[in-house]
């Protein structure tokens, strides 16, 4: 994908070792860009590359390593991008991120602000190292991925959940403060995806917790949720178009669940998406397990 100047465009990726930061990389470099995709331990990049190969575009994938949490890896490897591109990052795709379930009670303050760091100040702290590159050339492409937890209420990912809702109100406001520089923001809002990512989750749940009869509830109705997630490619193609298209939509909704729950949200009270929530995973109603916390 060339640009105006006829040079290759490029995008940076974060969270690329799996899932959609994967496929998207794949998919953007067989559209002919240049791909930087960045992760924590570049060691993890074996699947990546196979795959690249396995598709012809081995060329046009860069392997980057970048911890969103550490200001100095961020600084690294912006630089390096940039070395690599004459100065310019076209878009950048803030993937990164990871989720615990578990109540919020019975996850440690450490490990709430750990999920922040990544989820959401890791997000901020990447995206302001690209965009002075991006101010120079009087155009670029932001692109978060938050999540339908910003529509459905989302008991045991509460920190989750509160990570995507900043990300969301801080991008309202950045596409505002970006768009007299040419520079677009989009968010997209995937739903139940079947990737690594909600296989790796390990449930938290202390000795002794007040709460390990809820969770014992709850399991079976969550894990059916995982089953009836949708194939992961399909979420590649709205991700690209953000990514690639002239104007690309501020918000979009990714999976018939999240326009579902989109929709409800403008239409109806919390109490009524809590809910329907709790008829579709089985959650304990008000006061259900009282008597079982006693």
């Amino acid at each position: 994908m060339a640009g105006e100047n006829g040079s290759v465009k490029s995008v940076l990726i974060t969270g690329a070792s799996t899932g959609f930061g994967m496929d998207v990389a794949l998919s953007m470099a067989q559209q002919g860009w240049r791909v930087f995709a960045s992760m924590r331990n570049p060691d993890k990049s074996e699947a990546l590359l196979s795959a690249a190969k396995s598709a012809g575009v081995l060329h046009r994938v860069h392997v980057v390593a970048l911890d969103v949490t550490d200001a100095r890896s961020i600084e690294r490897a912006v630089a390096q991008v940039l070395a690599q591109t004459g100065g310019v990052i076209d878009a950048l795709l803030n993937n990164a991120g990871y989720t615990t379930v578990g109540c919020f009670e019975d996850i440690p303050d450490a490990d709430c602000r750990r999920l922040m760091e990544t989820n959401f100040f890791g997000t901020l702290a990447v995206t302001r190292a690209v965009l002075p590159a991006m101010r120079r050339a009087g155009a670029g492409r932001i692109v978060l991925i938050t999540s339908n937890a910003v529509n459905a209420p989302h008991p045991l990912f509460t920190l989750y959940a509160a990570s995507k809702w900043a990300l969301e109100g801080w991008a309202e406001g950045l596409a505002m403060e970006l768009a007299p520089f040419g520079i677009d923001v989009a968010v997209l809002q995937p739903g139940a995806h079947r990737t690594p990512f909600a296989q790796n989750v390990i449930p938290v749940v202390p000795e002794n917790s007040a709460y390990a009869a809820l969770m014992n509830t709850a399991a079976p109705g969550l894990q059916r949720l995982d089953r009836w997630g949708r194939d992961a490619d399909k979420a590649v193609a709205p991700i690209v178009n953000a990514l690639t298209c002239a104007k690309p939509e501020f918000r979009r909704q990714v999976g018939a669940d999240t326009l579902l729950f989109a929709l409800l949200k403008g239409l109806l009270p919390y109490c009524v998406r809590a809910w329907l929530i709790r008829k579709i995973v089985g959650f304990p109603q008000r006061n259900a397990l009282q008597s079982r916390l006693l």
